[in-house]
């Protein structure tokens, strides 16, 4: 149980940091926490940890008994549960004329590589050495 609430602690920590380097590479000034890459990183935890209390958690409880315990398993699960909620306020605000195409083009792509790999993190911190030695 430890190896899992690490595991659910750790896990945006590698999406959280892609954002703060692209934030670090190119400061929105005057956006708030689009300037500022330590703030960055913490927005981006703190929306991980929100998807993982609501859609994670209850997700891993329900299966981790069930189905095959892959790498690949997992980070495409962590890539479909982070797109799912991020997908409808982008969709919104393309509808609504607030956001162009290009804006999500963009947002979806690092959402996507992150929850990919908070995905990865999350199995090796929650499988054994000797079932990922296979």
């Amino acid at each position: 149980m430890k190896r899992v609430a690490l595991a659910f602690l750790i896990a945006p920590f590698p999406a959280a940091f892609i954002q703060s380097v692209v934030v670090a590479l190119w400061p929105k000034e005057g956006m708030g926490v689009f300037e500022h890459p330590a703030t960055m990183f913490v927005a981006i935890c703190l929306l991980f940890y929100l998807v993982e209390i609501v859609l994670a958690l209850p997700l891993y409880l329900a299966l981790r008994k069930r189905g095959p315990r892959t790498m690949v398993t997992y980070a495409v699960t962590g890539m479909v549960l982070v797109l799912l909620p991020i997908s409808i306020p982008l969709g919104v605000a393309v509808a609504r004329g607030g956001l162009s195409t290009y804006a999500v083009s963009y947002n979806l792509p690092f959402f996507a590589l992150g929850g990919f790999l908070a995905g990865m993190v999350f199995w090796r911190l929650t499988t054994p050495r000797a079932q990922t030695s296979r």
